[in-house]
């Protein structure tokens, strides 16, 4: 048997009411696969360093996985609010290594960002979008899936879990109202 890839997934055959539940069903697999990933790395951590090497990882014998620990990020400073920033530069007469560490600039009010006035200026200039303006598209609708409090972690049994974990793993699974 040819295994799935993502997207292979079909769900059209299922009524709605099993479209939800397995919506919900999924939904608590992958919070305790999260969950269980995240003690599996805590354990790795435990026992392994960044200067470790990378190890493969074998599952059902095949080399599935590469396993690295990544070394902390330095950390650094920057300047996340510039006029803030440029604020405190003016008001201490700081310098950059003999140089204005500040200049004077031309910056739009607050009025002249908001949106609406953005959409004014752009319609009144027959939809020509001034320098420095981008439109930036709305977030793509899509499916939430909230599961309610304490869902995840209930005695859920196998036999209602394991043909969603089954079919979500790229095996067939037998539709039984999960």
């Amino acid at each position: 048997m040819a295994s799935k890839e993502i997207g292979d997934y079909d769900y059209s055959s299922l009524t709605p009411d099993m479209l939800l539940a397995h919506l919900a069903a999924l939904t608590i697999l992958k919070k305790r696969v999260d969950r269980a990933l995240g003690a599996a790395k805590t354990e790795y951590l435990r026992t392994h360093d960044a200067g470790d090497p990378s190890e493969g990882a074998v599952f059902d014998g095949v080399e599935a996985a590469t396993v690295t620990v990544k070394a902390d990020g330095e950390g650094r400073y920057e300047a996340a609010d510039p006029l803030a920033y440029a604020d405190f530069l003016a008001h201490y007469g700081i310098d950059c290594e003999g140089q204005p560490a500040v200049v004077t600039v031309n910056y739009p009010t607050e009025g002249a960002m908001r949106p609406r006035f953005l959409e004014r200026l752009v319609r009144e200039h027959g939809g020509e979008v001034p320098d420095g303006v981008v439109f930036r598209p709305g977030r793509a609708g899509g499916v939430t899936v909230t599961l309610g409090r304490g869902v995840a972690d209930r005695a859920w049994s196998a036999a209602s879990l394991a043909p969603v974990a089954l079919e979500a793993a790229g095996a067939p699974a037998t539709h039984t109202g999960a």
